[in-house]
């Protein structure tokens, strides 16, 4: 098939979380079953700047062209280049307007972050008529592009080039849903018919969330778990009677993990390689992620991790009231993100005071994130939801045991040992929003740790675990062909 992906992000070229990492390795892994994949983005600064930085090329592909609907424009120039380490095509639309801004999401108020998506769908459909690229496949990811299912039902399947134009619409994170007052309606460029609550209109709001669930010819979501969670009260974020009409169409799929990115054994950002039979040589990583964090190494002295956005979607409000006292009963910590001011100070003080138990480091950095994969011995992933998470398929991938809130895909990828599944656990979870749960579980952790058999045991099933695209990919084209048949 021809298939068209229409992403706010990709990885590594843009990328704030989890929507990029898809949208970077879920097309790799479609080409490698053979189908034609194109990709469409913003060309934001973020974009222009890693671009240079790494000298991939990228040209222009036609003169800057006006892209105009009801009584709106923009400019739009489109670029082409190249996933890294692929011939997939990258086709940038750039509007300085829109995209050269500090912050991939700077929003400059009012109706602003839906009109630059909106005018993003429309580039996206001009584009594909300029190059006279005829998708078999569509596939819009999260709310920026939710609106191009909607256009397709409201005419494209009439012209030549949308005539079998089948969509496919992946919520990565429900609860943003690009919401809108009403008067924002006529920006879209739709039929009145389509202001209503089979379509936009959802408690006199404008939910594109909503639309793209509707409109869509298959829905999916980045886990088995988070797909039904999503359709009940606590978790469908206002929108779990609509995901529970469409159930029909509705479909977790775990995302994958780049297994060629994220190998112990070949990872250049190691000071050492192990796999499943040199798990020994992790050690290796331990002693120099410590003296990197300026903490003492001690063989007996399990290092927990932590990288993380810090937001409360993260359970951090679990994590603070106890994380001293699971210092003083033996362990260390090595901690690294950014994010909510407060989180990081909270953070940064109990650092303070314990400096030779505690690092924290405030920011991101790729490099340092996969030293502390392959040093941890646990990852903290304390979630009050998550859609999927990779960090936990990453940790398992370098021998680092999760600790997570049994939800979304954290349930559906980490094993908590129960003292009766040696053979089969891969880490150790807690189902409650519970300071003392998620305690009691790091206790678990640390009183394992202390047997080296059990330990070893529970690492090598980590590491054993297939999280790659391959699977997943196949999942999709099953969908794929469910859209187009």
């Amino acid at each position: 098939m021809r298939v068209v992906f229409a992403t706010a992000e990709v990885s590594p070229i843009a990328k704030t979380g989890g929507l990029g990492d898809v949208c970077g390795s879920l097309p790799k892994a479609l080409k490698k079953l053979g189908h034609d994949v194109v990709i469409f983005m913003p060309f934001y600064r973020q974009a222009r700047q890693w671009l240079e930085k790494s000298g991939e090329p990228v040209h222009q592909l036609l003169p800057t062209q006006t892209i105009a609907w009801a009584g709106w424009m923009g400019e739009a120039t489109f670029l082409r280049a190249n996933l890294p380490g692929t011939d997939i095509p990258i086709i940038f639309i750039a509007n300085d307007y829109f995209y050269e801004r500090d912050q991939i999401y700077r929003d400059l108020g009012g109706n602003d972050a839906l009109l630059r998506y909106i005018f993003f769908c429309r580039a996206v459909i001009r584009g594909c008529e300029l190059l006279d690229i005829s998708p078999d496949l569509l596939h819009c990811h999260d709310w920026h592009t939710a609106l191009l299912p909607v256009y397709l039902h409201s005419g494209l399947r009439g012209t030549r080039q949308f005539a079998r134009t089948r969509s496919v619409f992946t919520i990565h994170n429900l609860n943003y849903q690009g919401l809108a007052g009403p008067d924002a309606f006529a920006m879209t460029g739709l039929h009145s018919r389509y202001w209503a609550p089979d379509a936009l209109e959802h408690y006199g709001i404008l939910n594109p969330m909503k639309a793209g669930i509707l409109f869509a010819d298959q829905v999916t979501t980045v886990s088995p778990t988070y797909a039904r969670e999503t359709q009940t009260a606590e978790h469908g974020a206002g929108l779990d009677g609509v995901l529970r009409a469409v159930s029909y169409k509705f479909h977790g799929i775990l995302n994958g993990i780049d297994t060629e990115e994220w190998d112990p054994a070949t990872d250049p950002l190691l000071p050492s390689h192990f796999d499943e039979n040199t798990i020994g040589d992790k050690e290796k990583n331990k002693r120099a992620l410590l003296k990197e964090a300026g903490l003492a190494y001690d063989a007996k002295t399990p290092v927990i991790s932590l990288i993380s956005r810090l937001v409360g979607q993260k359970g951090f409000q679990l994590l603070i009231p106890i994380l001293e006292r699971l210092l003083a009963a033996g362990a260390q910590a090595v901690i690294l993100g950014s994010g909510e001011s407060e989180l990081e100070y909270a953070l940064l003080r109990i650092a303070e005071r314990n400096p030779e138990r505690c690092r924290v480091w405030i920011g991101f950095d790729n490099a340092l994130a996969h030293r502390i994969y392959a040093g941890a011995d646990m990852l903290w992933m304390p979630s009050i939801y998550e859609p999927c998470g990779l960090n936990q398929m990453y940790a398992l991938r370098y021998g680092t045991l999760p600790i997570v809130r049994l939800t979304g895909g954290l349930a559906d990828t980490v094993i908590p040992f129960d003292g009766a599944n040696l053979g089969q656990a891969t880490g150790f979870g807690f189902p409650a929003e519970s300071s003392l749960e998620l305690y009691l579980a790091t206790w678990i952790g640390m009183l394992n740790y202390k047997d080296p058999a059990v330990w070893n045991t529970l690492r090598s099933n980590g590491m054993a675990c297939n999280f790659s695209w391959d699977r997943s990919a196949q999942e999709y084209e099953l969908i794929y062909r469910w859209a187009t048949g």
